[in-house]
């Protein structure tokens, strides 16, 4: 029951059921209704977000918003030849900067309003997340990014292409819905795990998306080593594809490890963080000093990680503002706010 139960925590319950049962494998009684029952109720989930997700597409084609489905809204039915193999809890979509006032205009006339985190008020979500929450009563929950590489590791440690990206992206509906390319879904889930959830939580089931990427797709490794390197998130690809090669196996040595691979020292440190076994075990690691220290490591330039060191003790204006709520705050009120993100962080002892 533990390998079940850790299955089902890690998001590939209904992976393993399929394959134990392609395989005739028997399992305790009690185990086996667990796993079973996890496959049907993902199958129940999925339908129910493709169904929206697919009336969503409609409403932005019909609005001439053209949209591009990522993460499971997008592999889910692209690497999966079963509905209910790939867990999903929201659909994230992404459209063009300048389409983001339109694309929400027609989520508003679907029924959904604007929801902001906590701790990302929406100016922040606007200005400098590129994201935007959208949630209706009874129906999942839809991310709106129009930042497909997220988040202020990569704000001011990376130098994502999206332009390119979007032109790489093929048509999957006419010229209104897309999809990523196999090399940029690659480096996307990559830094997604790596950078965004520092390989926790979801590291077991991203690692098994990429293992059917390889075996379905046609993929342009050495693109995908180049992007990464000239993204500058050579490292945080290395760190999940080395992870995908020691506990799925890369026989024909495809996997661009060595064009991606960090310093000896540096892939030490990386792998006191996020061992392969470690990220199998659930490895959790996203909150508190030990997070900071994992990114700041992860990090492909050393001048860049000083500057994130140096922005995550002193934010810029323009973020210290959005995420205080104070836009319009004089010299005196920003260096206040300073004072109190600097206590912020020695009192949680997060940044």
């Amino acid at each position: 029951m533990p390998l079940v139960e850790h299955a089902l925590q890690q998001g590939v319950g209904p992976v393993l059921h399929s394959r134990l049962k392609a395989r005739g494998a028997a399992l305790p009684p009690g185990a086996a209704e667990r796993l079973r029952e996890a496959y049907l109720v993902s199958a129940a989930l999925n339908m129910r977000l493709f169904h929206e997700r697919d009336g969503i597409l409609a409403a932005l084609k019909t609005a001439r918003v053209s949209v591009v489905p990522i993460k499971g809204a997008s592999i889910s039915t692209t690497l999966y030849d079963d509905v209910a193999l790939r867990p999903m809890a929201d659909i994230d979509l992404w459209v063009r900067r300048p389409q983001a006032g339109a694309a929400r205009s027609v989520m508003e006339s679907l029924g959904y309003a604007a929801h902001a985190k906590t701790d990302r008020p929406p100016a922040l979500q606007a200005e400098l997340l590129g994201e935007t929450q959208m949630v209706k009563a009874g129906a999942p929950l839809v991310e709106l990014h129009w930042n497909v590489f997220s988040g202020e590791w990569l704000r001011h440690t990376a130098r994502v292409d999206e332009e390119a990206i979007w032109e790489r992206a093929t048509a999957m509906d006419g010229e209104g819905v897309r999809r990523l390319s196999p090399e940029d879904t690659v480096v996307h889930l990559c830094v997604h795990l790596a950078v965004n959830h520092q390989m926790s939580g979801i590291g077991l089931r991203t690692l098994v998306d990429l293992d059917h990427a390889r075996r379905k797709w046609t993929i342009d490794w050495a693109l995908v080593a180049q992007c990464a390197r000239e993204w500058r998130v050579a490292h945080a690809t290395w760190l999940v594809l080395n992870a995908l090669a020691e506990l799925f196996g890369d026989p024909d040595h495809e996997l661009p490890l060595a064009a991606l691979a960090p310093s000896a020292l540096r892939r030490r440190m990386l792998k006191r963080f996020a061992s392969p076994d470690r990220i199998a075990e659930g490895l959790e690691i996203s909150s508190g000093p030990a997070r900071f220290v994992f990114l700041l490591i992860l990090v492909d330039r050393s001048r860049d990680a000083v500057r994130l060191l140096w922005r995550a003790l002193y934010p810029d204006r323009l973020w210290l503002t959005l995420r205080y709520g104070a836009p319009d705050a004089g010299s005196w009120r920003v260096a206040g706010l300073h004072l109190r993100h600097v206590v912020s962080i020695v009192r949680t002892g997060g940044v």
